[in-house]
């Protein structure tokens, strides 16, 4: 017999559990509960009837839609942000098999101490979902305003919010704090890194245009190899690496603040949840335009700057 667990009864909505007496239409293949389908009094899927097809065929096409999660391995409808099952944060590739996927670890999950909490294999489990509170925000608005990689930035928010702490690492703000925050449209903050980095980066630039290794050598008139040079280079390389560090190792907590900020901000505004979901989203995700830009005024700031240092010391 075909094995419906995790599947949807046609008639109540509610899932096929381990041990349920199920039912299927001889025609279509539609499962019911038992008492379902005497309460019907017939298979109500219609649909399939009129056009012929197999409930298993329909099915196959929902299936490849669904969103794997990554923890328990439950198939979740396309449109869901977290798992239904244990309340991980889904993301579109979670579709490689879990670590240790043959294991019972639906049994260890669903164990309940004393208390009636419940425990895993290594003590109290804690399950979030889309309602779990971070200091006064739901997760489902943290991952609506997110949009892209969920399951990264939402593992962080719920250690900042839940279990304190503020230091995380993000490569990405590490190598380019310049233009990441401005890619994550905290737009006061990227531009102050953009102006602060580039401006940090023109001795160096000097240096390697005056050595010649970008192509071609420049000659500014003055001594890049003397011992105030260097050391202003050396200053400047100092506290930008200082940036760099700052903003790989808090960029995540100073976004978790941002988007904390902007959805209090949404949410105090009138509306329909519908409306205020749309512009949390909106005012969340990417932008690639403001990164584009940013590294247009990146470059700008240091060719005018080298122009500039040149005049002072010609």
């Amino acid at each position: 017999m075909a094995n419906y667990t995790g599947k949807k009864c046609f008639s109540c909505g509610e899932v096929f559990k381990d041990g349920d007496d199920i039912v299927v239409c001889p025609e279509c293949g539609t499962p019911y509960h038992r008492e379902c389908y005497l309460k019907e009094g017939k298979c109500i899927n219609d649909a399939l009837h009129e056009s012929g097809q197999s409930w298993e065929q329909t099915q196959e096409s929902v299936e490849s839609e669904n969103i794997r999660c990554i923890r328990c391995g439950f198939e979740n409808p396309p449109d869901k942000l977290f798992c239904e099952k244990c309340g991980t944060p889904l993301t579109k590739n979670d579709t490689e098999e879990r670590p240790f996927n043959d294991m019972d670890t639906q049994n260890n999950a669903q164990q309940t101490g004393p208390d009636g909490q419940p425990y895993g294999p290594f003590g109290r489990q804690v399950v979030f979902d889309k309602d779990s509170d971070l200091e006064g925000i739901k997760l489902d608005d943290y991952a609506k305003f997110v949009k892209t990689n969920p399951l990264i930035f939402l593992s962080n928010f719920i250690r900042f919010g839940k279990f304190g702490g503020k230091i995380s690492i993000n490569f990405a703000a590490f190598l380019f704090p310049h233009l990441y925050f401005l890619f994550r449209k905290m737009n006061l903050v990227g531009i102050i890194m953009l102006v602060a980095t580039a401006l940090l980066n023109i001795p160096t630039a000097i240096e390697y245009l005056s050595a010649g290794t970008m192509g071609f050598s420049l000659d500014i008139g003055i001594d890049v190899t003397g011992r105030v040079f260097q050391g202003i280079s050396a200053a400047t390389w100092y506290v930008s690496m200082a940036l760099q560090f700052v903003a790989g190792f808090f960029g995540n907590y100073m976004y978790y603040k941002f988007a904390q900020k902007k959805i209090r901000e949404i949410r105090s505004e009138d509306g329909t949840e519908q409306e205020i979901a749309e512009k949390i989203t909106a005012k969340g995700g990417t932008s690639w335009g403001a990164v584009i830009l940013g590294f247009a005024v990146y470059s700008a700031i240091v060719v005018f700057g080298i122009f500039g240092v040149t005049k002072i010391f010609a």
